[in-house]
């Protein structure tokens, strides 16, 4: 998946359409084993997780760092393509079990190293009801932001808008990857966010980016036509037998963010300049031309009040998150003074002696 290289991502996130998890399909293949955490907040997964990431770096591995997108410090996996092997917690929102236990995956719970008869159940309870409110107050901003992307305006897109966008990503198509030849083998299309919508404001991963492409085309998405061409590149690179990387938009899941792939070094990202790490060649497609300017001069001030108002419930949002991610960590600090940490430190440095690769 990353030829050696580190490489982030998010595998959930809170979105315009609601909590948007792509763990089960990152976790089903057959030939992946996982390993699945347990154990309440606080109770050390996300410290276990970075421990196991810094091993199989340490052994040489490629390593596929899954980040929690309710805090971006955190992480929710871990996951290393060469051994097609990974770790994951299990636990809510993303709750998850191996489908076959002992043949893909198997259970790892910290929740033992910890003294639940000595947890202040009632704080957990009030604590617990107070985060899932200001989540709900977020989500209900990040559909209010989304219902006033200015790329759905009534009116800006036609037909043969669409049609000269998926013109262009043919046309590209052709020059990068060829045609498909016959009887070629497609290739696999996995979905895993680039980016999302954090209490830390949004969060875009550029290292993945740079360790998967030496080209990048930048594409214009004014008028929502990027959607068009993305769809294009990924079929195409799909029956050419290349394997893919689909970001999905992380307020408009249903939309695409970016496809990268990596066996020809090449992205397409619809973003803006500042998306695109430094060194990379970048070739600016412009979509936003393609619409009548008549028409689009008709619409401006209407979508630019849209975008105005966009800004404003992306922002309220990222408050309410803040705020739910502040007594996420209170809920944690309930349950730190009964775990056993020295009991949980001895256990990983025990576990990682056999860890494969290390």
């Amino acid at each position: 998946m990353n030829n050696g290289l580190e490489t982030r991502y998010f595998l959930s996130a809170l979105t315009g359409a609601g909590y948007y998890a792509l763990h089960r399909q990152f976790l089903r293949p057959p030939e992946r084993y996982f390993c699945i955490l347990k154990g309440g907040p606080g109770c050390g997964k996300s410290t276990f997780l970075k421990r196991v990431g810094d091993a199989g770096r340490a052994a040489g591995l490629a390593v596929v760092r899954l980040h929690c997108a309710g805090d971006p410090a955190s992480l929710d996996g871990v996951y290393f393509p060469e051994k097609r092997s990974g770790f994951f917690d299990g636990t809510a929102p993303h709750t998850v079990d191996p489908a076959l236990f002992g043949a893909s995956g198997e259970y790892l719970d910290l929740g033992t190293f910890c003294r639940t008869e000595a947890l202040d159940t009632a704080r957990i309870r009030a604590l617990n009801a107070d985060c899932a409110m200001f989540r709900l107050r977020a989500q209900q901003y990040l559909t209010a932001a989304a219902a006033l992307d200015a790329r759905a305006t009534p009116g800006l897109v036609y037909p043969e808008d669409r049609e000269a966008a998926r013109r262009r990503a043919k046309s590209v198509c052709a020059r990068e990857f060829g045609a498909p030849g016959k009887g070629t083998e497609p290739g696999r299309c996995e979905r895993l966010f680039l980016s999302a919508i954090t209490c830390e404001g949004r969060i875009l991963f550029p290292e993945t980016i740079a360790a998967h492409c030496a080209r990048m085309y930048l594409l214009d998405d004014g008028c929502g036509l990027a959607e068009e061409f993305l769809r294009i590149v990924r079929a195409h690179a799909v029956r050419c037998g290349l394997d893919v990387l689909s970001c999905p938009d992380p307020l408009i899941p249903s939309r695409t963010q970016a496809v990268l792939v990596p066996s020809r070094g090449v992205g397409f990202l619809a973003g803006t300049p500042d998306d695109v790490p430094d060194g990379l060649t970048q070739r600016h497609i412009r979509l936003d031309v393609l619409p009548d300017p008549v028409r689009q001069r008709a619409l401006r001030r209407t979508m630019r009040s849209d975008t105005r108002q966009q800004q404003l419930a992306l922002a309220s949002a990222v408050e309410q998150l803040r705020m739910a991610n502040l007594l996420h960590n209170e809920l944690e600090a309930v349950y730190r003074p009964c775990m056993d940490f020295a009991a949980l430190t001895t256990f990983t440095d025990r576990y990682l002696r056999t860890f494969p690769g290390t």
